[in-house]
């Protein structure tokens, strides 16, 4: 009987190692098909032109991070294969991904095939945490609904209703600089005190409330600026663990920048909580009371999405669904148009005739109406020019990544589900088949006469294009006009030290385009003449 017994122990040894073998030979073939046959001799995208230096375990990835742009190498591959619709290369695990570069395959993309793609896990892990699963994040009929339900908040007539905000707080940045004058010679890091001025602008909008008033619960008092530029602007580390996060989630890992990115997180959304909770409270007294929406409705987003839609009859929405959709504004709401305002500044200084000529509009606008609204801002032709040649040549957002989510074909090409097509604005507005040769040079009089591709509306892609074409672009344009009116009538800038834009490092990797370190200028009062 024990010769039985360990005969049967030794027969179900060796079929657990024959079974662990079979699954060991299916894996390394599997692995040994993904890596080394599909992408060579399978792939419908391995005629299309592209790049071949990558890493068969990582793609060019590696090559991404060390590029020193996190537009780059997309703008080089664009140039090598300038007639090219698509570009192939390669993401981690050797896996297929499109570089899109022309305007005829965005079309197809983003407007005649939009809900055939949907974001990658990639961009999701990489900025959800931040941003939330707001309106960025949903797709076909829900994308839809919650954007037929958002737009109203940027109807013309709310957009002139905030304008006395915007200019508010485009005041409130000539105080701050005034003080700065006194105090620190005038030398200011731009990117956070922009930044500050934008989370403000977005907290009045997005929330009702004024953000640099919100203290933390915690022992370290932390305001909610301090810990929302823990989330946005991390150390090195902070960095490098939430570029990997988008590869494979590391948020777990014990690690002093992780703790800090948690904290800070959970600190953000605590105070957004509280905030949401008074409101929503606020909201439902006024209803009881039989007021609509209490006094301040369609004032700001909060109470337009708890009086629309927290109390809706049908397909309410939660108070989590309101924190998404909060976090999602504000975050596209702030750093996009800081960045902007950062890169107008610097080329502001290295071109000081375009700054000139800015500032002979405007104070001869401000000389007639010390307070212009809306559309007399929008009638300033070279006011309108500079704005569009800033996002041209230095668009703060960097990538509109998608994933098909099913098979496609785009300008004739197959496109099998899961491949990650990247679409750079970069990629189009500074391409010389679009822009002509001096792409790269900062000329706002072409906007006067533009020619050829150019003309085409998709040439300018700063916004995205299509049914996902930015929600608070209107917005956004109108904030960044009123900013530049008070900064360029008020004040003169010099740089401090001799970079110039091609000199600035960047961070990389990043989904903006933002300066390591910031950018460092001096600033005074403009001498009445």
């Amino acid at each position: 009987m024990d010769a039985t017994y360990y005969l049967e122990r030794l027969l179900r040894l060796e079929i657990l190692v024959a079974v662990l073998g079979v699954y060991l030979a299916q894996l390394v073939a599997y692995k040994t098909y993904q890596f080394f046959i599909y992408p060579y001799f399978v792939s419908p995208l391995r005629h299309l032109p592209g790049p071949k230096d990558h890493h068969f375990l990582i793609g060019h990835t590696l090559n991404q991070f060390r590029s020193g742009s996190p537009n780059e190498p997309f703008l080089a591959w664009m140039r090598q294969w300038p007639n090219a619709s698509l570009i192939r290369y390669f993401n981690v695990g050797n896996s297929d991904a499109v570089l899109v570069t022309s305007l005829a395959a965005h079309k197809e993309i983003l407007r005649d095939k939009a809900y055939s793609f949907q974001k990658p896990a990639f961009f999701t892990r990489l900025v959800s945490d931040i941003v939330g699963f707001g309106l960025v994040f949903a797709e076909g009929e829900e994308h839809k609904k919650q954007r037929r339900v958002l737009a109203g908040l940027f109807s013309p007539s709310n957009l002139r209703a905030l304008v006395p905000v915007f200019r508010d707080k485009a005041r409130h940045l000539s105080y701050l600089l005034d003080q700065i004058i006194e105090t620190e010679d005038g030398v200011v890091e731009l990117v956070s005190l922009y930044s500050k001025i934008m989370l403000d602008i977005m907290g009045v909008f997005a929330l009702g409330v004024e953000l640099d008033n919100l203290r933390s619960a915690n022992t370290s008092n932390a305001s909610f600026d301090e810990c929302y530029h823990e989330l946005f602007e991390p150390d090195g580390l902070g960095q490098l663990l939430m570029a990997i996060n988008g590869i494979v989630p590391i948020r777990w890992l014990p690690v002093e920048a992780n703790r800090r990115f948690i904290q800070a997180n959970k600190t953000v959304r605590s105070q957004l909580t509280g905030i949401i909770q008074d409101r929503i409270r606020t909201v439902g007294a006024a209803k009881a009371a039989g007021m609509d929406g209490g006094p301040d409705e369609g004032n700001d987003l909060l109470t337009f999405m708890v009086a629309e839609k927290y109390y809706a009859d049908s397909d309410r929405w939660t108070e989590d669904d309101i924190m998404n959709q909060i976090l999602t504004f504000l975050a596209a709401g702030h750093e996009t148009t800081a960045g902007a305002l950062t890169w107008a500044t610097q080329l502001m200084i290295e071109h000081p005739s375009e700054t000139k000529r800015l500032r002979t509009e405007i104070t001869t606008l401000l000389q007639r109406d010390p307070s212009p609204d809306q559309h007399t801002i929008d009638t300033l032709p070279y006011l309108h020019n500079f704005t569009r040649e800033v996002l041209r040549l230095q668009c703060p957002a960097v990538n509109v990544a998608r994933e098909a989510a099913e098979d496609v074909v785009i300008q004739g090409v197959a496109i099998p589900k899961g491949t990650t097509l990247m679409m750079q604005p970069a990629v189009v507005q500074r391409n010389p088949s679009i822009w002509g040769p001096d792409c790269d040079e900062f000329r706002p009089d072409r906007w006067d006469r533009l020619e050829g591709p150019a003309e085409d509306p998709w040439a300018f892609t700063a916004f995205s294009l299509g049914p996902r074409v930015c929600i608070g672009k209107a917005m956004t344009m109108l904030e960044f006009k009123i900013i530049l009116i008070e900064l360029v009538s008020g004040f003169d800038l010099e740089a401090v030290g001799d970079a110039r834009m091609s000199e600035i490092k960047l961070i990389n990797p990043s989904p903006l385009l933002r300066p390591e370190g910031g950018i460092r200028v001096r600033v005074r009062r403009v001498e009445e003449p």
